[in-house]
């Protein structure tokens, strides 16, 4: 086991490195299907609080502090903040309305920071870096550790995390809290006619999405040393999270970690061939065509069919 973990360390930092993306993008997946799939806010703007705490992030690691807690939790609050924004404005809508306003305020955003509206606003030569982004980032420091020498250690303070914002929407999910949540998305008006105030569940569900999110793009940023409005904010990161939540099951939380994982394991294995995405495509329509269910739902039918057999086996015996 320890001449496992130096070989992955001194060979294979490249593989780590993989590891620890789709660890990154697991939890924005999940966090993203909390809203989506759990909650029935069919957000098509996500990439607005995944890349708000992204760029966060960058600020505070090259301007205010390198220590890990603080820049992940102004990540986590500004994808909070962020959430409670698009989900008041969307408040009074729903469906293909609501998914509308989020993603036309995700692109007023990445046009803000794309065209550097806010050094205008304050009078600084940049702030976001416009078109080129943010560069020369730090990584993350937590004291006894080197994250920045190990890739090892990034990718075990990634686990740890990705795993407690996962057992944390597990937990949520089966609070009642939770339960109103899922009820809303199967008959909002009948919940509404028990007593709950719907609106602020929504809400309030909609901003836990957000903080997931934004924790998801603080990671990022301090993975790759880079904040570029082309891999945070553009409409392309919100299509490929929904890509990745229904080719792993919408609805379930975990299966949207497992299309995050091999979204990205295509990709990195993949990026010398340019239509690397036509591949996935491919994937993409045979699993919605033949296993709408995601990811999630061939391996409940796989685990159906094994204890299907199983039971068979026994009966004869």
């Amino acid at each position: 086991m320890a001449g496992l973990g130096v070989y992955v360390s001194i060979v294979q930092p490249s593989l780590l490195q993989t590891l620890s993306l789709m660890l990154i993008f697991g939890l924005f997946a999940i966090g993203f299907d909390f809203a989506f799939g759990f909650s029935g806010m069919h957000s098509f703007g996500h990439a607005a609080m995944f890349g708000g705490g992204g760029y966060m992030a960058a600020y505070f690691l090259k301007e205010i502090t390198t220590l890990a807690p603080v820049v992940l939790l102004v990540a986590t609050v500004t994808g909070i903040v962020l959430a409670l924004l698009l989900g008041f404005l969307g408040s009074r809508t729903e469906g293909i309305y609501f998914a509308m306003i989020t993603l036309a305020s995700a692109q007023i955003m990445y046009i803000l920071v794309f065209q550097d509206v806010f050094a205008t606003i304050l009078g600084r030569d940049s702030v976001t870096g416009g078109d080129n982004g943010i560069f020369g980032i730090p990584r993350m420091t937590v004291p006894g550790l080197d994250l920045e020498g190990s890739m090892l250690q990034f990718y075990l303070i990634t686990l740890v995390l990705a795993a407690v914002g996962a057992l944390l929407l597990f937990r949520i999910a089966n609070s009642r809290f939770g339960s109103i949540l899922r009820a809303v998305q199967q008959n909002e008006e009948r919940v509404a006619h028990l007593g709950y105030d719907v609106r602020k569940y929504k809400l309030i569900g909609f901003a836990i999405s957000g903080g997931i999110s934004g924790l998801a793009g603080g990671l990022l940023v301090s993975l790759q040393g880079i904040a570029h409005p082309g891999s945070l904010l553009n409409w392309i990161v919100s299509g490929d999270i929904i890509f990745m939540t229904l080719l792993g099951g919408m609805g379930t939380l975990w299966g949207p970690m497992l299309g995050a994982g091999l979204y990205i394991y295509i990709q990195e294995s993949l990026h010398w061939f340019p239509q690397w995405r036509l591949l996935l495509a491919g994937i993409f329509i045979v699993v919605i065509i033949f296993f709408p269910a995601g990811l999630a739902g061939v391996l409940r039918s796989a685990d159906s069919l094994y204890s299907w057999f199983r039971a068979r086996l026994f009966d004869r015996e």
